[in-house]
């Protein structure tokens, strides 16, 4: 049980950094930790144009060997679809597109290093999705 709570723990602070982060960027942060039915979303944030609704999805580790990037299952690309699709119409209504990031941080020096993959999701009319990272 102490490795669960250990992980929401790095998860929590993750998210943090990832809010710092894109607030220094000058996005906006709409939302954070949302839920579409039994799907969660991460962050919901703006970009300094106001012409795109960022979903973001933050993974983050503090194990050695671990790249969080490649944590994201096929169950999740899935939910990050589902919630794109959700809001891609309302985002329509105001001008703006959607796209899915994934923003990882790795507590494993002094300073958190953090990368962020951009439009890592291709969103389309379609059902199907494909993950480009």
């Amino acid at each position: 049980m102490p490795q669960q709570h250990d992980a929401q723990r790095i998860g929590m602070l993750g998210e943090r950094h990832v809010k710092k982060y894109l607030q220094r960027k000058g996005w906006r942060i709409v939302a954070k930790n949302i839920r579409f039915g039994n799907d969660e979303l991460d962050i919901l944030s703006l970009t300094p144009d106001e012409q795109t609704l960022m979903i973001i999805e933050v993974r983050s580790t503090a194990q050695r060997n671990k790249l969080p990037e490649r944590t994201v299952g096929s169950s999740k690309r899935a939910a990050l679809l589902r919630m794109a699709k959700l809001l891609r119409g309302r985002a329509k209504q105001y001008g703006c597109c959607v796209r899915v990031d994934l923003i990882t941080v790795c507590f494993l020096e002094k300073k958190p290093k953090i990368k962020h993959f951009k439009s890592i999701l291709a969103i389309q009319k379609s059902r199907t999705f494909s993950l480009i990272i």
